[in-house]
């Protein structure tokens, strides 16, 4: 039995940048336990497996690590988009609807004139937010940073959930997000263990792209010393602790976050989000796709 395979580089327009996604667009009659299986033999971040719904624009989406089986990626959701503009599966609208086990999500794909697809997606989500968090001194333990780069007026730690928890933790310097590196004896000597947050969104007004407001990395326990994860998944939450801010106004906000550096893989995510009064949170990410690869996965049948 072979399967169609696509390697696909998102939130960039360059190739060989961006973050790594495997989509296996036509995954009809392959067991989730042989999903998890492929995605530890590609061993890529992230690989995502697609089968037809029951409408024509709707495709039902499994995500997976090499680990394990993930209920939402933005990375995963662009590669999707990309990989069906590919197959010629999009509609005359260029609207899709992405199937997930938490619900759907509305994906608008855009095919560019330079070959990229550009792929926005929309969400409402219901964010908890939680003050108690470890002290500037745990923190800066836990980050092998001095206190002084933590320390700001009108920006302060906090734990913030869309369906998976994260800690948001401002940052002075680019250079210092850069330099940090995850204690786990600190982390596990802190209050932080308590703490449903298993990852840390560190993020400085710094950054290296003009067009970026925000460059971010993601630490924590599972997350290897050398490694700089995709962060689109962390990406709702982030903009749930920008409109928790009391300077931001109800309204329509826009901001681009970058991850990585033009000498590694820069990603670059285009974000919007409707602060309201009393109701959810009205969110859309997008950016571009560029395909890497296409071929076949043998498999037994």
């Amino acid at each position: 039995m072979q399967v169609s395979l696509y390697t696909v580089d998102v939130f960039t327009r360059q190739p060989f940048g961006g973050a790594q996604v495997a989509v296996l667009p036509d995954a009809a009659g392959v067991p989730v336990a042989q999903m998890q299986r492929i995605a530890s033999e590609l061993n890529l971040p992230t690989s995502v497996f697609l089968t037809a719904g029951r409408a024509a624009e709707s495709w039902h989406i499994r995500v997976f690590t090499p680990d394990e089986e993930v209920d939402f990626a933005a990375h995963a959701i662009l590669a999707a988009g990309h990989a069906l503009a590919l197959d010629g599966h999009l509609p005359a609208s260029g609207e899709v609807e992405l199937l997930h086990a938490f619900g759907s999500v509305r994906t608008r794909v855009e095919p560019q004139a330079d070959g990229t697809v550009f792929v926005q997606f929309s969400r409402t989500v219901h964010p908890v937010i939680d003050r108690f968090v470890p002290s500037p001194e745990e923190l800066a333990g836990i980050l092998s940073l001095p206190r002084r780069e933590l320390v700001q007026r009108d920006l302060q730690p906090l734990l913030v959930a869309c369906e998976r928890p994260y800690l948001m933790v401002p940052v002075h310097r680019m250079e210092a997000v850069r330099q940090a590196r995850f204690d786990a004896g600190a982390w596990a000597r802190s209050h932080a263990p308590a703490m449903l947050a298993q990852e840390l969104m560190l993020f400085s007004r710094q950054c290296e792209s003009t067009q970026a407001d925000f460059h971010t990395r993601l630490l924590g326990p599972a997350i290897g010393p050398r490694e700089d994860p995709p962060v689109g998944a962390a990406l709702p939450a982030f903009a749930a602790y920008l409109a928790a801010q009391p300077t931001v106004r109800p309204g329509t906000h826009t901001l681009t976050v970058e991850r990585g550096l033009d000498a590694t893989r820069k990603s670059l995510l285009q974000a919007e989000f409707d602060k309201r009064v009393q109701r959810g949170l009205a969110l859309r990410v997008g950016g571009h796709a560029v395909r890497m690869f296409s071929g076949h996965f043998s498999l037994p049948r």
